[in-house]
């Protein structure tokens, strides 16, 4: 093409592999020049142009620019040569015009003074297909914003690849990681995929209000069957007593707690006619309903009892035997301090103040989410109800809420979400109406370096790591929600097909997704402290290009807005604490709200 051509902006100065540096024409006004009406940002970072090469156009992205001398361009002795306009280039993919059609990589490189075009959206349309069907009929494509540089360019991204191959979003607060978050959710669920999959682990009641009635949504704080039901009894043992007691104790409580779980769970076997497991195999982690009230009951008896001969059980000190079904500890005679009688029991003192604190968890409101459902022997299996609901029963979302949850109970209960999720995903064959390869299942993991980190618990930690190595071949996917990039694991960031990296501000942060980030695009990551809120780079398996993109705002928005400031500007009064000091107070309640 000539240079008269209105697109022209300058010509090939130095080439280095793909790195290309391009020498801006005299007749260019600025980096922003107007063609049709429109300016096009040439000079922008992340901004596309164009190489002609015959039958083929190849593809770059503005990484650099500046005004200064060209490197390589001087002979031996030579006046330096400044005040020169110039771009750096990076090669990425060129569109076979004949076709129509865009490919990663290219086959040639340009050479020196070959002209270099700015783009126009129908150059744009074969590298951004808009959302579109396969060749099934099947629509396979999620628009989700514009180009940053032209917003008549429209974003999409590989629906399929994003969700099977794993997908990480972040950004520093305020960056828009929410907004964009529901974005996603709202693509899916208004339209084109009725019968999505999703499950949104929610910690801080955001993503219902965007949603609406496109969502299940279950949350602990509700009452009946909006309530967000996670049984205890799912869990193993040591997991059991860390969510209501805090702690794990002495081994010696451990070991008494696991032997009194095990033979709860067998007694339950023996008598559930909708169980066929062997009871002689269950263990203290089988998930086998029991009462753990009766566990709880038989730890305090132990460890206050009181005996009127020593070494001798029958002869108890029992002055009221109390109820495990209300939580109401037995009472004994005090033991003597001398060798009189009563006399403390084998167990006396050895729990500590375990059974106490394990009362006191089962008491607690904001762990009554744990207690639900029982289970039945006469009854039926009552999982497939809650693992139903879950997964949101006929919604495309589902959204668990874990507002107002203790850190270490919300934990171990993502965690048995997860593992029990993935299972379900693992043994559910192809076709049967399961999870997993017949129905993909997409999970929403917000503040996820609480979850993978070295400092989880370890069945959150567990289940997530093994969800992103393993989760793409039995249909499971992760969609990595966090604010803090350095304090994910490696392995896990390395697992995402897909980056989202909204406003970064922290520099540990910024290289973490920089190494995560493909070679060609390191230019492009350095604007990562500078971009707008709902701004993004986008890369990966599920996008053509890397590319800086607009991420289209959600309607309705995420509750996620930042408190007003409007009651500042009015008469000033003594504030109303009332109600605020009895619902923090009803959190430590300790009657039975059974």
């Amino acid at each position: 093409m000539r240079k008269t051509d209105p697109t022209y902006i300058g010509r090939v100065r130095h080439v280095l592999g793909a790195q290309v540096t391009v020498e801006l024409d005299d007749n260019v006004a600025g980096v922003m020049p107007i063609y049709k009406g429109r300016i096009q940002p040439i000079g922008q970072i992340g901004s596309i142009v164009r190489l002609p090469q015959g039958l083929v156009d190849l593809v770059a992205q503005v990484t650099l620019l500046g005004i200064a001398e060209l490197a390589g361009t001087q002979e031996p002795g030579s006046m330096v040569q400044t005040g020169k306009r110039w771009l750096q280039i990076q090669l990425l993919g060129e569109i076979d015009r004949s076709l129509g059609r865009f490919r990663r990589g290219v086959g040639s490189y340009p050479g020196l003074d070959d002209p270099v075009h700015f783009t126009t959206a129908d150059d744009l349309a074969a590298v951004y297909p808009p959302a579109s069907k396969d060749r099934l009929g099947i629509d396979d494509r999620l628009e989700i914003g514009h180009l940053s540089a032209d917003n008549s360019v429209p974003v999409s991204l590989h629906a399929g690849h994003m969700v099977l191959r794993h997908s990480a979003i972040v950004g520093s607060t305020g960056s828009g990681k929410t907004t964009t978050v529901a974005t996603v959710l709202q693509r899916f669920a208004q339209g084109r995929w009725p019968a999505a999959n999703i499950v949104v682990i929610d910690l801080h009641s955001e993503y219902a209000q965007a949603l609406e009635d496109k969502a299940s949504n279950k949350s602990v704080l509700k009452a009946e069957s909006a309530r967000l039901q996670v049984p205890y009894w799912a869990l193993p043992a040591e997991n059991i007593i860390e969510i209501f007691a805090g702690s794990v104790g002495g081994q010696t409580t451990k070991s008494r707690f696991n032997e009194l779980i095990a033979e709860r769970r067998r007694d339950f076997a023996k008598k559930a006619k909708w169980l066929t497991i062997d009871p002689t195999v269950v263990t203290a982690d089988t998930p086998i309903p029991f009462d753990i009230r009766d566990v709880w009951y038989k730890l305090d008896y132990e460890n206050n009892a009181t005996f009127a001969v020593q070494s001798v059980p029958e002869e108890v000190c029992l002055e009221t035997e109390g109820s495990a079904k209300d939580l109401i500890s037995a009472q004994f005679e005090p033991y003597s301090q001398g060798s009189a009688a009563p006399f403390k029991g084998p167990y006396h003192g050895t729990h500590d103040t375990i059974p106490e604190r394990l009362r006191l968890g089962l008491l607690d409101p904001r762990l009554a989410f744990f207690r639900e459902p029982m289970g039945n022997p006469d009854g039926e299996d009552p999982l497939p109800e809650v693992l139903a609901a879950w997964l949101g029963v006929d919604k495309p979302v589902s959204i668990l809420d874990f507002s107002g949850v203790p850190a270490h109970a919300s934990e171990l209960a993502i965690g048995i979400i997860l593992n029990m999720l993935f299972e379900l995903a693992v043994h559910s064959d192809y076709g049967t109406g399961g999870i997993g390869r017949s129905r993909p299942v997409l999970i929403v993991l917000e503040e996820a370096h609480r979850y993978l980190g070295d400092s989880a618990a370890y069945i959150a930690r567990n289940a997530a790591n093994r969800i992103a190595r393993e989760g793409r071949k039995y249909g499971v996917g992760l969609l990595l929600v966090t604010q803090r990039p350095s304090e994910l694991p490696d392995t896990a960031l390395a697992q995402c097909g897909t980056i989202i990296a909204m406003r970064l501000t922290n520099s540990a942060d910024q290289s973490k997704i920089n190494a995560a980030l493909p070679d060609g695009v390191s230019g492009l990551s350095e604007v990562l402290p500078s971009l707008r809120t709902g701004e993004a780079i986008i890369t990966g398996e599920s996008i053509i290009l890397p590319s800086r993109t607009l991420i289209d705002r959600p309607d309705p928005l995420p509750a996620s807005d930042d408190p007003s400031l409007e009651t500042w500007q009015v008469n000033s009064n003594v504030p109303s604490l009332t109600a605020a000091l009895e619902a923090w107070r009803s959190t430590y309640d300790r009657s039975n709200d059974d």
